[in-house]
């Protein structure tokens, strides 16, 4: 699984890349306002995406979507998704559908063909935390809810494979192998992510100090900190984290103010880095 940084900022930021970040190529996690100029930077186009994830419906992770979609449907002459009649597979919260056609009236006519391609081409998959659904190239998607103003759910991502399901939601944190929490403060889900077997886990750090909004980094490296000291009393680390090494860096900092590599021990995920995790 390849894990690409497209974005690393927050809603209050002071000019980074919206926080945004693709799957193994094809999937896109969160549509901020610039997203076009993000996939642009990091090599790729709209048109290989075939799912998009939503965390939640503010503006910084979904204001860039009408653009995204006009761009994913018709760039490309006969080679378009719109000539192709390819479906793009949409994953969010309950409600996510009629706020991203909402946003697409406001940034067009509403009488434009592309909110008629948006019915016709879209398949949009409304999640809650007992939702494991299953993705292209195959992958599955579990998600546990935030503490947020709105509903906002983290993204925990594994893969099929051969020999392997689809886990339940009552041991999908058991098979993880990346983790993407959004926005939230700090709460006791945290610690079950950090428990979990993935490999590489990006959280919101955009609270520079502690403010009950959004985590800071001295909240998430005391959290990590206080989940492994439990997991070694109880001997009870994965066989991945038995090595203090496969631990470095395995919780990065996303969702920023300002630019910063590291803080209170934490690494920030940076615009341009490739995560390769099995």
């Amino acid at each position: 699984m390849k894990i690409k940084i497209l974005g690393n900022g927050g809603f209050y930021n002071e000019g980074l890349a919206y926080n945004a970040l693709a799957i193994d190529g094809h999937v896109l996690v969160e549509t901020p306002p610039d997203i076009l100029q993000s996939l642009h930077s990091q090599g790729m186009k709209p048109s290989q995406i075939d799912t998009v994830y939503i965390s939640h419906n503010h503006g910084d992770h979904c204001f860039g979507f009408p653009f995204f979609f006009f761009n994913w449907l018709y760039a490309g002459g006969s080679d378009s998704h719109y000539e192709k009649q390819t479906e793009l597979v949409i994953i969010g919260p309950e409600g996510l559908k009629e706020h991203l056609k909402a946003l697409m009236r406001l940034a067009i006519l509403p009488e434009h063909q592309y909110l008629f391609d948006f019915d016709q081409r879209v398949k949009f998959v409304e999640i809650d935390e007992r939702s494991i659904v299953s993705t292209s190239g195959g992958l599955w998607f579990g998600f546990l809810r935030t503490k947020h103003f709105v509903p906002t759910f983290s993204l925990v991502v594994g893969k099929t494979g051969p020999d392997k399901g689809i886990p339940s939601c009552n041991d999908y944190l058991e098979n993880a192998i990346f983790i993407y929490s959004s926005d939230t403060s700090m709460f006791d889900g945290i610690y079950k992510l950090l428990s979990s077997s993935a490999r590489l886990i990006l959280c919101d750090t955009n609270g520079e100090e502690d403010n009950g909004v959004h985590m800071s980094p001295r909240e998430l490296m005391a959290a990590e900190n206080q989940v492994r000291t439990r997991s070694s009393e109880r001997a009870d680390l994965s066989e991945y984290r038995l090595s203090g090494e496969n631990d470095k860096d395995r919780v990065l900092g996303i969702h920023l103010s300002k630019k910063m590599d590291r803080a209170q021990g934490l690494k920030f995920a940076q615009p341009g880095e490739e995560y390769c995790i099995e």
